[in-house]
């Protein structure tokens, strides 16, 4: 009778390594048929992978554009937002500043004075929005607000037209403090980028300009017809009450003018917008296209996959039955 050479601890370290053999083959393939991709990119392509590694890359950077394109398109969403308040605020003033007439009282007129300033102040506010931690309103100035505190700035208007009594005289002290490069607004009221326009990347080669800033003409014109409206209502000045109601009718004239350069600017805001959707979806069919041509490289076919995998457990199962069969052997059941 023949007698087996395999001592039992090298049976067991051959069994040991057989099942540990078929486990991982079999991990392997459940993790291609989950995953759908070759575990081993190596010996699937071979030594070179310079198509793939490159494929990579263009990726990697279409996933930088596209995060910086989604960034851009909620910051102009943001800005969009801010102009549309605005613009609420400049018609509700207007409709307000209109109601005086030749008949209006001096309690009325301080009513809209107070509609009128309030508007102002949630205007220089409301260009104090930032998107994260960064101004959006400041050209490339994004660290500091772009405007100082309105209260402050209405101070500072008050002490420009101190002493003047007649609506011309006051228009023109309004329009040196808001027209005039060294005037009031350049010099105290505006904080941010006074030259530079906002840029950001949104694909190769191609940045958007984002020029819509605080100190903006359209802007401006709407803050400089709410003071007039709010200063035509201020008890410090010694202003007759035909000289206020004009001043609140001239207000409400010119913020209804105002209405067209703000849509003016939402316009250019709302191309820039239109440019970044371009550019979000050119973005998204070349990741497209790229990720199509990886998959044809790194793809395990699931046909396959699935086959071997059958295979490999049926192996497993043989082994863990032959290896129950030869633990139950003893010396009785050898000599039988």
């Amino acid at each position: 009778m023949p007698v087996s050479t395999v001592g039992d601890m090298r049976q067991y370290f051959m069994t040991s390594r057989a099942n540990l053999s078929l486990k991982n083959d079999m991990q392997t393939l459940v993790e291609e048929l989950t995953t759908g991709e070759k575990s081993d990119l190596t010996a699937h392509l071979g030594a070179d992978q310079t198509k793939l590694n490159s494929i990579d890359r263009q990726l990697e950077m279409l996933e930088t554009y596209a995060q910086s394109s989604t960034s851009v398109s909620q910051l102009l969403s943001t800005m969009q937002i801010a102009l549309d308040g605005i613009d609420g605020q400049r018609s509700a003033i207007s409709d307000a500043l209109l109601t005086v007439n030749s008949g209006s009282s001096m309690s009325q007129i301080e009513n809209v004075s107070s509609i009128s300033l309030s508007g102002f102040e949630m205007t220089v506010n409301t260009l104090n929005t930032r998107f994260g931690d960064r101004s959006i309103f400041g050209g490339n100035d994004v660290d500091s607000n772009p405007m100082s505190d309105p209260k402050l700035m209405m101070e500072d208007i008050r002490l420009a037209v101190s002493g003047l009594t007649t609506q011309a005289d006051i228009q023109a002290a309004l329009d040196t403090w808001f027209d005039d490069p060294i005037g009031g607004f350049q010099t105290f009221g505006y904080q941010g980028d006074q030259t530079g326009t906002m840029t950001r990347p949104v694909g190769s080669n191609q940045t958007i300009n984002v020029d819509a800033r605080a100190d903006d003409p359209s802007l401006r014109d709407t803050m400089k017809a709410m003071a007039l409206g709010a200063l035509a209502g201020d008890t410090s000045l010694s202003l007759d009450l035909d000289t206020r109601r004009a001043m609140q009718k001239q207000a409400g004239d010119e913020l209804l003018t105002a209405a067209s350069p703000l849509v003016n600017l939402q316009a250019r805001i709302g191309y820039a917008e239109g440019q970044v959707e371009e550019a979000s979806v050119r973005i998204s069919a070349q990741q497209s296209s790229y990720g199509i041509a990886r998959n044809d490289l790194v793809l395990a076919d699931p046909f396959e996959t699935a086959t071997r995998l059958q295979a490999v457990q049926q192996q497993l199962e043989t082994q863990y039955t032959l290896t129950a069969r030869l633990s139950r052997l003893s010396l009785m059941e050898y000599l039988r």
